[in-house]
């Protein structure tokens, strides 16, 4: 029993819905039908919160999907690539880091700690 849950849930491929917007997120001023297609994507637990699972080989998979312009009158069949997983393996998880975000120093951090107290008077209950 135990053995049959830990294969399937360990990490492998299996089918997943994916939004065809997550995969071309340039594309969100079209509609398309449908708005999700079957892609095979690694998914599963490694056994290990330090490990995550990873494809080892892809391929591309072509499909045909309705792409309606909502501006526009009509629409249009078009064929659409999408990356399918077809091996994976777990690997050690790489930290997450936050882009763009320094810490302040000087006279800017002042004024936005200043400023934070200012907005803080704002939302006090008034004292009578």
């Amino acid at each position: 029993m135990f053995q049959e849950v830990w294969g399937r849930s360990f990490c492998r491929t299996m089918e997943k819905l994916v939004e065809v917007v997550q995969e071309y997120p340039t594309e969100v001023e079209h509609i398309y039908s449908p708005s999700c297609v079957p892609l095979v994507r690694c998914a599963g637990c490694c056994g290990d919160e330090n490990l995550e699972c990873h494809p080892t080989e892809t391929s591309n998979v072509t499909m045909q999907l309705l792409k309606i312009r909502p501006s526009e009158p009509g629409e249009e069949y078009v064929e659409m690539t999408f990356v399918e997983h077809k091996t994976c393996e777990c690997r050690v998880r790489k930290p997450l880091m936050k882009a763009g975000r320094k810490r302040q120093r000087g006279r800017g951090r002042r004024r936005k700690e200043r400023q934070k107290a200012k907005d803080c008077d704002r939302c006090q209950i008034p004292r009578r």
